[in-house]
């Protein structure tokens, strides 16, 4: 085999298992949240919405894997589209607790904590993404953004 050959093989080698390590393990690569196991149909409706609107980002701190993800916009999406409001909070519970993926559990809760702290009344630092006093408020724009 000639030099350039082996050069292109170790090269088609190295690219192969980089890409191979960054592309997201298991259901990080697919929007799927298992929506369907959630037994509360409220539940499972924001859920589905949740899953929707899950976004393709990179994970992580030490090991960088791209994947779908429930950003805060997400979260805001998923509030305003859903109407989410204090008769939720059960439904809220029931996705947090019934959750089969992280990502929806981790939705469930930060829709928790901004249902309540949107008011300003809640247990959230003035550092909090999910209470007014940031200026970097989730529902800053409210819901016509």
């Amino acid at each position: 085999m000639s030099k350039r050959g082996v050069t292109f093989s170790i090269v088609a080698v190295l690219v192969g298992l980089v890409t191979y390590g960054l592309w997201p393990a298991g259901n990080l690569r697919t929007r799927d949240l298992q929506c369907g196991a959630i037994p509360d149909a409220r539940a499972q409706g924001i859920c589905r919405r949740l899953e929707q609107e899950l976004q393709w980002s990179w994970l992580g701190h030490a090991i960088i894997a791209p994947g779908w993800r429930v950003s805060f916009e997400s979260v805001r999406r998923t509030y305003c589209s859903e109407r989410i409001g204090l008769q939720d909070i059960a439904a809220l519970e029931v996705l947090r607790r019934a959750a089969k993926d992280w990502r929806a559990e981790s939705g469930a809760d930060s829709l928790l904590r901004l249902l309540r702290n949107k008011d300003g009344n809640g247990d959230e630092d003035a550092a909090s993404i999910f209470t007014p006093a940031n200026s970097s408020f989730i529902l800053k724009d409210g819901c016509a953004a």
